[in-house]
């Protein structure tokens, strides 16, 4: 399964908030049976949010290795922060093998670059890894609050109904995410991450 797939599939579900158990249940039904838990830990979320660490293990001589991921987050952080990052960070499974970190040091610089307040950041120079790391943001954002949802939300949201407070409490995400999700912009962002590279 591949990332815009699985930002399609969501994109049609109206019931907010979108559990994370769900994401993780269509990667599994969609032939990732790898092996995934959440855990929460202490981080300094000034410089890290969460964290991925893909690797495999083995059981027995003879057992077929099994892929598996483990997920952290803050756990002090609130539970839109917390499902926020887990579903950002369960979407690096879907990354290409370029965009995995392999040492500490990839690690640290890869904080560095996205931990830059954005007047800081460039795309250009940035590397790969911390764009991947951005556009993964924008990708959780499209799957906890799907495109269907957002839409019904929208003519309020316009008219001034409901705010951002709002909707980032219905669909259990920081609000610093909503102001892009139902700005006018992006249907256009959401059609960029559900088409296949090939066809940008």
């Amino acid at each position: 399964m591949k990332t815009q797939d699985l930002i399609l599939l969501f994109s049609k579900v109206e019931t907010l908030p979108v559990d994370v158990n769900d994401v993780l249940k269509c990667l599994r039904d969609n032939g990732h049976d790898d092996d995934i838990e959440f855990i929460g830990v202490d981080l300094d979320p000034e410089i890290l949010q969460g964290q991925i660490k893909i690797f495999w293990s083995h059981n027995g001589v003879y057992g077929e290795p099994t892929r598996c991921a483990n997920i952290y987050y803050h756990r002090g952080h609130e539970s839109d922060w917390q499902r926020f990052i887990a579903c950002k960070e369960l979407l690096h499974l879907l990354d290409s093998e370029l965009a995995h970190t392999k040492s500490q040091q990839d690690i640290d610089l890869l904080a560095e670059k996205i931990g830059l307040p954005p007047e800081m950041q460039d795309p250009t120079s940035d590397g790969f890894q911390a764009n991947v790391d951005r556009v993964a943001e924008w990708r959780a954002a499209a799957i906890l609050l799907p495109l269907a949802s957002r839409n019904l939300l929208h003519a309020a949201y316009k008219n001034g109904s409901i705010n951002a407070s709002d909707i980032a409490r219905l669909a259990d995400i920081p609000r610093r995410y909503v102001g892009l999700v139902m700005s006018d912009a992006w249907p256009g962002v959401h059609e960029i991450l559900t088409t296949p590279p090939e066809n940008v």
